[in-house]
């Protein structure tokens, strides 16, 4: 039935490619569906719909927010979510605002000592793009201040750097639920990059099913088989719906391809049915 995509970022948030640029890629690509979820926004949805409408592919909207989890976040995909919805458009703004705010002081630390970064450098002339710290790395690339993304991470966006400022986040019980009141499918994204031991990931996903999770990431471009393996039988264990994608975000992550990750990757079409039985029968 072929292979779909159901996590991929646009400029909206911090991939390099429109909406519209995404579309054409995926069909380029082979793919039968992709979803489009940026983080903590829908902004780039209608866009997206709208570049699929007379294209072969089935476009899902979707989102991935950003949740409180032992002073860091977690991720929570929401996928067929009504981007429309009252609830879930004023729970956007309120994450994108402590984001600003967020940025805004971590670009006044690196002015402080000579680095002459700029919101407006970091929205690279949209601004209705959700900055993230990848938009500050490759800044420092462009000064010169280190050579690649994995050393801007390590040295001067790490939550131990002078630079770094916490995020305000909402709760995880908050996102789950915004999630499903916008009618979309919560799933737990890239489980294994959390770094948790298997006790621990047992111990979240009891408390996300409780709020509402419906679906859990069983393939990721990093993942090996032996991932999938473990993961898939967590996904059994915890009757969570499988889903996967690429996370593709353009040229900030050029190692990870659309569709295929780095390489390996193919997520079934069947985990996109699957989801569309749960909610037939919702």
């Amino acid at each position: 039935m072929g292979t779909v995509d159901l996590h991929t970022h646009s400029t909206f948030s911090d991939g390099t490619c429109s909406p519209s640029e995404l579309v054409n890629k995926a069909v380029s690509c082979g793919l039968q569906a992709i979803a489009l979820t940026d983080h903590d926004t829908v902004e780039g949805i209608p866009d997206f719909l709208k570049a699929a409408k007379d294209m072969a592919i089935e476009a899902i909207p979707g989102t991935e927010m950003s949740v409180g989890f032992r002073d860091r976040d977690i991720h929570i995909v929401g996928l067929f979510i009504d981007h429309t919805h009252e609830g879930f458009q004023k729970m956007s703004q309120i994450m994108i605002k402590r984001r600003d705010a967020r940025n805004e002081e971590m670009a006044a630390r690196f002015r402080r000592d000579n680095i002459p970064i700029t919101m407006e450098e970091l929205t690279n002339g949209n601004p209705d793009a959700v900055v993230t710290r990848a938009h500050f790395a490759r800044l420092l690339i462009k000064y010169g201040v280190v050579k690649n993304t994995a050393e801007a991470f390590d040295g001067y966006l790490d939550p131990s750097a002078p630079y770094y400022v916490p995020r305000e986040y909402i709760s995880r019980e908050e996102g789950i639920k915004t999630i499903l009141a916008a009618g979309g499918v919560p799933i737990l994204a890239h489980p294994l990059l959390y770094h948790l031991s298997e006790k621990e990931l047992c111990s979240l996903l009891t408390e996300l099913k409780e709020y509402g999770l419906l679906g859990i990431e069983v393939k990721y471009s990093t993942y090996s088989k032996q991932d999938e393996y473990f993961i898939r039988n967590i996904a059994k264990k915890f009757d969570l719906l499988p889903s996967g994608g690429s996370d593709f975000h353009g040229t900030n992550k050029p190692h990870i391809s659309l569709g295929s990750g780095m390489g390996h990757l193919a997520v079934p079409y069947e985990y996109l049915q699957q989801m569309k039985e749960y909610a037939a029968r919702s």
